[in-house]
């Protein structure tokens, strides 16, 4: 039997966590794979597989959508508006992760991302009207593939 597709969400949740550029931007924030936090009270992005590509689920053609979250500026104490704080992850996010190339997730796996479609600016109010949430998701299709053995 073969052995089951590498987690690619928390593969790329570490690869833009030690991403300087994405960090400065979280402003405090954090990434996660998981659910968005309640209260949000700073940044957060949430990476997810939504989909697949092709005929075979074994060609690892995943569809990624990373999504930075932010509250309202009154609860993030941030100066910046929250629609320019979403856009901006998003953006830097997929100018990062539209470019990558060979990444080695372990000693068989290695993935490329590449733009699909987004950021696109949405809001959230089913916390209530008093407390919108502002987003902005980016999509990539992600090619997850085998590495080669050298043979020597």
């Amino acid at each position: 039997m073969r052995e089951p597709m590498p987690y690619v969400p928390g593969a790329i949740r570490e690869f833009l966590l030690n991403h300087p550029a994405v960090g400065e931007l979280l402003h405090g924030g954090t990434i996660s794979t998981r659910v968005l936090p309640d209260p949000l009270l700073k940044p957060h992005v949430l990476v997810a597989v939504v989909g697949h590509q092709g005929d075979d689920p074994m060609l690892r053609r995943l569809i990624v959508q990373v999504t930075p979250w932010a509250p309202d500026s009154d609860v993030s104490g941030l100066d910046e508006d929250p629609d320019v704080t979403v856009w901006n992850l998003a953006a830097t996010i997929g100018e990062i992760l539209g470019r990558t190339r060979n990444v080695v997730l372990d000693d068989n796996h290695a993935w490329t991302a590449s733009w699909l479609d987004g950021p696109i600016q949405l809001y959230d109010t089913e916390r209530g009207h008093d407390r919108p949430l502002f987003y902005a998701p980016v999509r990539f299709t992600v090619h997850l593939r085998r590495r080669s053995t050298i043979q020597t």
